[in-house]
């Protein structure tokens, strides 16, 4: 509850202060004191919203009162008014005032000017309440936001200790007029050696050398990656920059970040280094591959020879000279016994070819690939009851002579996968040329694969897809393979034509 306080030594004044407080007022409490001392401890216990106060009193006067009170922290804010039968000494008045009183009205007083005094008096108390308060509250606000800001500045300030980014700013001329402290961490010099010594053509030297960034007034440079040398050492930064304004649109310079990035260059670099060892290693497994593939297949070639040359012509001697006895006259379970071995003989000498074809065909070497590919695909057709289609035979092949035996195997090993997996009813082969690639064409008919099974480790029988794509690519040609579940395979190899 608000309160009024009247000091006055006459209790009579009091009273008939109290009843017209009681009477205008009925929201105010009443307080009273009879002399100064009283007064102005009341005064910092209850903290009134007005004093009235007497000039002549015993022991502290009126004066003497109204100073102690507005030099008082806890109480300088209450208006005073001072309440005497001096009010109509001009004097007074002036002493009154001078002591800090915020009125002054003369007894005998009219009730309604004094109501009119005390109105005054609330009102402008109640605007320097509210003032008061918004003070307090912006003082609360600003030493918040102080707190704040140094909190933000300190972990701002930490933080860019440990960064390796810093700040800059140039004029129109290109000179630095600002760089963050950071700078010294990443390039070693000190914002005092710069700002206002050094242009940025100066400091962004790339690599040591002449060559420079150019910041141009109508552009922004995103990202781009600087190599600077300091000392005995080279530094990597990526450099961002954009143009500033003033209000009327004139150039004032520009302003960047730079990023240390030298660790994640190094990594780059050693990267990079790390593969093109590990390039060279492919190339030499590559050419290694592709020699190993070479002997073997002259090894096949000189164990063909053999069998035709040794076995194959023994097997044909024995088969002459038994058949030699088929017309002698012999006992006839003799004959019977000469006309089995005879006949296993025949099947051992025809195993024995095939046996010679399949390690190394001569039809290859003399009449090249597409010849050995169709009497392969005869031959399946012959054992297997599979109906066997080649297009395109009449295309004549540019190819080196090795790249034959490579691309018969490939061929081979596919047709092979199709009769152990497929169930297939026909295979088809077909040779095409476009532009300067050729492409051999494997498809069948049978149950396909299913995608788990086609990006799995499938293997086509001992190459597997991984065998075939290296494979090809010592030829510098490529390798394609789809297929969809009943609706059969298909592999495409394709490989450039031998320049003359």
């Amino acid at each position: 509850m608000k309160k009024i306080l009247a000091i006055d030594d006459n209790e009579l004044n009091l009273e008939l202060l109290q009843y017209i407080i009681k009477q205008q007022y009925p929201e105010f409490q009443f307080l009273k004191a009879l002399n100064g001392t009283k007064g102005i401890q009341i005064a910092k216990d209850e903290e009134p919203e007005l004093i009235l106060l007497d000039i002549l009193m015993p022991g502290l006067n009126g004066h003497e009162v109204c100073k102690i009170l507005k030099t008082d922290s806890k109480t300088s804010h209450i208006p005073v008014m001072m309440i005497s039968a001096l009010g109509w000494n001009s004097d007074e008045r002036i002493k009154g005032l001078n002591a800090g009183a915020d009125a002054f009205i003369s007894k005998p007083f009219n009730n309604s000017e004094l109501q009119a005094q005390i109105n005054v008096a609330l009102r402008i108390k109640g605007v320097e309440d509210l003032l008061r308060k918004r003070n307090e509250n912006l003082e609360l606000s600003i030493k918040d936001q102080t707190t704040k800001y140094l909190r933000r500045e300190e972990r701002i300030h930490q933080i860019s200790q440990h960064v390796r980014q810093f700040y800059w700013e140039i004029d129109e001329a290109g000179v630095f007029v600002y760089v963050s402290p950071v700078i010294e961490n990443i390039l070693k010099v000190t914002p005092l050696d710069i700002i206002g010594k050094m242009k940025y053509t100066e400091l962004f030297q790339i690599n040591g050398k002449n060559n420079q960034i150019l910041i141009s007034e109508n552009a922004s440079i995103n990202e781009i990656e600087i190599e600077l040398k300091l000392n005995h050492s080279k530094i990597w930064l990526a450099f961002n920059s954009f143009p500033y304004f003033d209000k009327d649109g004139v150039y004032m310079g520009h302003r960047g970040v730079c990023y240390d990035v030298t660790v994640r260059k190094k990594s780059e670099i050693e990267l990079q280094k790390n593969i093109r060892k590990i390039e060279r290693y492919q190339r030499k497994l590559k050419d290694l591959n592709k020699e190993i593939a070479l002997i073997e297949e002259k090894e096949r070639r000189k164990i063909a020879e053999n069998l035709h040359d040794s076995l194959g012509q023994t097997l044909s001697l024995a088969f002459i000279k038994l058949s030699a006895l088929e017309e002698e006259k012999l006992p006839a379970n003799v004959k019977n016994t000469v006309k089995t071995t005879s006949e296993l003989l025949t099947k051992a000498i025809e195993e024995s070819r095939n046996l010679t074809y399949d390690l190394s065909p001569p039809i290859l070497y003399e009449l090249g690939l597409i010849a050995a590919i169709k009497w392969k695909l005869e031959q399946i057709q012959l054992k297997h009851n599979i109906k066997t289609i080649v297009e395109g035979e009449k295309i004549e092949l540019k190819i080196k002579k090795e790249s034959n035996i490579f691309l018969y195997r490939i061929v081979v090993e596919l047709i092979q996968n199709v009769l152990k997996h497929a169930k297939a009813k026909s295979i088809k082969f077909i040779i095409s040329q476009k532009g300067n690639s050729y492409f051999l064409i494997v498809e069948d008919d049978g149950i396909g694969l299913t995608n788990d099974k086609l990006n799995g480790k499938n293997k086509l029988g001992g190459f597997g897809l991984l065998s075939i794509r290296e494979r090809l690519e010592g030829l510098n040609g490529h390798f394609q393979f789809s297929s969809t579940p009943r609706e059969g395979t298909k592999a495409i190899i394709e490989f450039p034509v031998a320049k003359k």
